[in-house]
């Protein structure tokens, strides 16, 4: 995120620096908004993952198609959903919802409490389909309309309850079952991110 902040920064880089005047210059935006977002994000149940990138799409003052893709604890993540803005330009409040999917992982091993005691177990986790509601505040980054966002929303499964096998080792206790069923994606959706405005 310092890495994103500082490129955001660097955007200034190179030009002369100006006379101070002694008075605060007014910030000078481009007329037109943006015609497409580059959004990198992390989070807990986050569109595209622990870390992914998504492209937001405006096709009209208020409203966007929102894609993208990442890697999650449950294999690759993508993303496709649509955001209604509150304010032209694209900033402030949105409201969106979208469908995800998660690819699984095959041969995952993990250490986990069994009936023989705590030992290395290997699972696979199945892919999983959600949707996800949620609500959305962009705050500008910048003089190109780049913009700092936060997320908080709910996801809700669509797969089936069986959420992964177990393929070698001593049967899980119903606590580590528990544990493992837990991390599967769904739930509290809470992410941060920065889009990039391209013109």
């Amino acid at each position: 995120m310092c890495l994103l902040v500082s490129l955001a920064h660097a955007q200034d880089v190179g030009r002369p620096p100006r006379k101070e005047t002694g008075r605060k210059g007014r910030l000078v935006r481009p007329l037109n908004c943006p015609r497409i977002y580059l959004t990198t994000s992390s989070g807990i149940n986050n569109n595209t993952g622990v870390a992914g990138f998504s492209f937001d799409i405006p096709f009209d003052k208020y409203l966007a198609a929102d894609l993208g893709a990442g890697y999650s604890s449950w294999g690759y993540k993508a993303y496709l959903g649509g955001k209604y803005y509150l304010l032209p330009c694209h900033r402030g409040w949105a409201f969106g919802t979208g469908v995800t999917y998660n690819t699984g992982l095959t041969g995952q091993q993990v250490t986990a409490a069994t009936i023989g005691g705590n030992e290395t177990v290997r699972l696979n986790l199945h892919s999983q389909s959600n949707v996800l509601f949620a609500a959305y505040h962009y705050w500008s980054l910048g003089k190109r309309y780049n913009r700092f966002y936060g997320q908080l929303g709910w996801s809700v499964p669509l797969s089936s309850s069986n959420t992964y096998d177990e393929t070698s080792g001593e049967p899980l206790t119903a606590a580590a079952d528990k544990t493992i069923r837990r991390r599967a994606p769904g739930g509290l959706v809470a992410a941060i991110g920065f889009s990039f405005g391209v013109h």
